[in-house]
């Protein structure tokens, strides 16, 4: 067994070590439309087509979660008709987005919000800023989308 020992010389001070910091990802979108069709944060396109409710987005800063079942226009198949948006990131509230079958409706904790196209809604706290904006400009993520 050996053993070592290192000692500064007298009179010179440590090393200085910089502090080491993990920078943030740089921001990345995912998308989600249709019968449902996906675009992850790292861009895989998964697609499925079952009934049931299931996770977008689980973080302990951003929930997103959406419902898909079968409609008449897509033959029995899944399709998006819920997604619901929470978590620290708008302080908890809950959004909600109902399909066009349903009016279309947009609630903030329940309260419905954005009724006509053309309109918004601004969150009051300044603490957890966030808007909706219900209007009709966008882009279509493939040529299914606009038939």
């Amino acid at each position: 067994f050996v053993s070592t020992t290192a000692v500064a010389p007298v009179g010179v001070p440590p090393p200085q070590l910089e502090p080491t910091t993990t920078m943030p990802a740089p921001p990345n979108m995912c998308m989600f439309w249709g019968d449902p069709h996906l675009v992850t944060f790292d861009g895989a396109r998964p697609s499925f087509y079952g009934d049931g409710e299931f996770w977008i987005v689980k973080s302990p800063q951003v929930s997103i979660q959406g419902r898909y079942k079968g409609t008449k226009y897509t033959y029995g198949l899944a399709a998006t008709q819920k997604v619901a948006i929470g978590g620290a990131f708008i302080g908890q509230h809950i959004i909600q987005v109902d399909p066009m079958d349903d009016n279309g409706k947009i609630t903030v904790d329940g309260k419905e919000v954005c009724k006509n196209l053309g309109t918004s809604y601004e969150n009051e706290n300044p603490n957890f800023p966030f808007s909706i904006v219900h209007n009709d400009v966008g882009v279509l993520p493939d040529k299914a989308a606009s038939q």
